[in-house]
C-alpha cells in the first residue's frame, strides 16, 4: 500500500507542477498545446477513478481551451481539490507508516500495541468581530478578482505596477486584521519581485501556493462573513489562536540547527531542550527559536550568526556545546509541552558552562506523532510543515530511493531525505554516508519529518553522540567578522 500511495503522490506532484506552470505562464497567453501534460495526467486519473480531482481538472481544461471568463476560477478550484487530496493522501500514508513502525517495535519488545492520545486541546476563545464587515466583504471581492486576473494573465505581463497594487492590498488586508490573507499576499508579491528581477531566486511552487492560498482565504472569509460564523472568520483571518506565555528565566541547550538559505534570505531554527526552569513542566521539553535574515550576495549564511541581535547577543552562542541562560522569555505553546521560544526587548541570552548530560535528551515520541496524525482533520489551507515532527533515530541506515534520491531507513520505517542543492547537498550526503558506515558508536540522527505527496520526508539536522551534537548543516568556514560588519555597513 505504501508504494501505491507514493506512486499516486508522484502523479499528484506532477499535476501540481503542471498547474504551477499554467499560473506562471497565464491562461490567456498559453495554448492548448502548453497544457498537453496536464491533459494526459487528467486522462490518467479519469481512468483510475480519481473522479473528484479529475472532474475539477477536466472542467478547468475545458474552460481554458474555450477562454471562458471563469477559467481562472476553475483552475484555482482544481488546485484546491488537488491540495486537499494530497493532504488526505499524505496523512493516510503517515498513518500506515506509523502503524507499521509501532507494530514492528511492539513485536521487538514483545508487548501489546499501545495507542497514545494527544493532549486534549482547550477550546479557543471566540475572536473579536471585524470592525467593518461590509468593507471587508468589498475588499475580499476585489482581492479574489486580483488573484484571478493574475492567473489569467500570468507573470509575463506583471510589472512594478502589479507589485504596487499587491502591496496596497497587503496593507489594507492587514489594517482590517485579515492577517493570514495579508501574509499570503506579501509572499506572492515577494515572488513576483524575484520573477521581475530574473536573478534565479523565483520559485514557481511558492508563488502558486500562496497565490492560491490568498484566493482561498479571500473566498472562505467572504463566505464566513456572509454566514455570520465568527469562529470561522477568526480562524481564517487571525490564524494563531494564542499569545506567547511568559515563562521567566530558562537554561537551554541546543541539539541541532536547521538552516535554510536562498540567494535573498537565510533562516535558522535552533532545536533546544530546556534543562532548567522554575516551571517544572518545561524541564526536558523541546523549544524552537527561529531567526530570519535578508541575505547579501557573497555573504555565507553562517556569518549572520555572528551579528548582534536587539537583545545584545550573537546567535552563535546557541551553537556551542554549553548551557545558555535566557531571561524574560516567553513560549508560544504547541500543545505538546513545548513550543516556540519568543524573546522580547528586555530578554537576555548568555552563554554558560559546558554541558555533559546530552544523552538524556536523545529521545522522541513516535506514539505522539502517530496520535497527532490520527487526530488531524486535513484542510485545503494546510501547510505540510505544520505537522512537522522531531525524530531522533538510533538504528539508521542509508538506501537508494526509487526516484534516484536518498532514503533513511530504520526498522519498520523509511524516510525520503531532503538535501540542499549544489555543493552543500553533496557535502551533507557525504557526511551522512560517513556516519552510516560506522559499525561502532554510530551517532544518532536528529531530523525534522513532515508528510507530503504520500511520503514521510526527513530533513537531517544534526548527529548526536555522548559528547553532544554535530551541526551538520553549518559550514565550519572561518568568518572574518571585521570584513563582514564592514560589508553589511554595521561598523566595528
Amino acid at each position: 500500500m505504501s508504494a501505491q500511495l507514493e506512486e499516486v503522490g508522484r502523479t499528484a506532484d506532477a499535476i501540481r507542477s503542471d498547474i504551477e506552470t499554467a499560473f506562471v505562464r497565464g491562461l490567456a497567453t498559453s495554448s492548448k498545446g502548453d497544457r498537453r501534460g496536464l491533459e494526459a495526467r487528467t486522462e490518467e486519473w479519469e481512468r483510475v477513478g480519481a473522479h473528484h480531482v479529475a472532474t475539477r481538472l477536466r472542467a478547468a481544461l475545458r474552460a481554458a481551451d474555450a477562454d471562458t471568463k471563469d477559467a481562472a476560477t476553475k483552475f484555482l478550484s482544481a488546485y484546491t481539490s488537488l491540495h486537499a487530496f494530497e493532504r488526505v493522501l499524505s496523512l493516510e500514508a503517515a498513518r500506515g507508516a506509523w502503524a507499521t513502525y509501532r507494530a514492528s517495535r511492539d513485536d521487538d519488545e514483545d508487548q501489546e500495541p499501545t495507542k497514545k492520545e494527544p493532549p486534549a486541546e482547550s477550546p479557543a476563545a471566540l475572536p473579536p468581530p471585524l470592525e467593518d464587515p461590509k468593507g471587508a466583504v468589498e475588499l475580499l471581492g476585489e482581492l479574489t478578482k486580483l488573484v484571478e486576473d493574475l492567473v489569467r494573465t500570468g507573470l509575463t505581463s506583471a510589472s512594478q505596477a502589479t507589485r504596487t497594487r499587491l502591496d496596497h492590498a497587503f496593507k489594507e488586508a492587514s489594517r482590517r486584521k485579515l492577517l493570514r490573507l495579508g501574509a499570503s499576499l506579501r509572499y506572492v508579491n515577494e515572488e513576483i519581485g524575484r520573477f521581475l528581477a530574473d536573478d534565479g531566486t523565483f520559485a514557481a511552487r511558492r508563488y502558486s501556493f500562496f497565490l492560491h492560498r490568498s484566493w482561498l482565504l479571500a473566498k472562505g472569509t467572504h463566505f464566513a462573513i456572509g454566514k455570520k460564523d465568527a469562529r470561522l472568520v477568526g480562524s481564517l483571518t487571525l490564524g494563531v489562536a494564542s499569545a506567547p506565555k511568559p515563562v521567566g528565566a530558562l537554561e537551554v541547550v541546543t541539539l541541532g540547527v536547521q538552516k535554510r538559505a536562498t540567494a535573498a534570505a537565510c533562516s535558522f531554527d535552533f532545536r533546544l531542550r530546556v534543562v532548567k526552569s522554575a516551571r517544572a513542566s518545561l524541564v526536558g521539553q523541546a523549544l524552537v527559536y527561529s531567526l530570519v535574515f535578508a541575505r547579501k550576495a557573497g555573504v555565507p549564511p553562517e556569518a549572520y550568526l555572528h551579528l548582534p541581535q536587539p537583545q545584545k547577543f550573537a546567535p552563535k552562542v546557541l551553537v556551542a556545546k554549553s548551557k545558555v541562560s535566557i531571561t524574560e522569555a516567553a513560549v508560544l505553546e504547541d500543545g505538546r509541552g513545548g513550543g516556540r521560544l519568543v524573546l522580547g526587548p528586555k530578554s537576555t541570552v548568555t552563554g554558560g558552562a559546558d554541558y555533559d548530560a546530552w544523552s538524556s535528551h536523545y529521545t522522541w515520541d513516535p506514539d505522539g506523532a502517530a496520535a497527532r496524525v490520527d487526530k488531524h482533520a486535513p484542510s485545503p489551507l494546510d501547510l505540510a510543515v505544520e505537522m512537522q515532527e522531531e525524530v531522533i533515530l538510533e538504528e539508521w541506515a542509508l538506501g537508494p530511493a526509487p526516484d534516484g534520491g536518498l532514503l533513511i531507513l530504520i526498522p519498520g520505517l523509511s524516510f525520503s531525505v531532503t538535501l540542499p542543492s549544489g555543493e552543500e547537498g553533496q557535502r551533507l550526503k557525504k557526511t551522512l554516508e560517513t556516519a552510516a558506515k560506522k559499525k561502532k558508536n554510530r551517532p544518532s540522527l536528529l531530523g525534522a519529518v513532515h508528510y507530503e505527496f504520500g511520503q514521510l520526508v526527513l530533513a537531517p539536522i544534526s548527529l548526536l553522540d555522548a559528547d553532544g551534537p554535530e551541526h551538520i548543516l553549518l559550514s565550519d568556514e572561518n568568518i572574518n567578522l571585521s570584513a563582514l560588519l564592514g560589508s553589511l555597513n554595521l561598523g566595528g
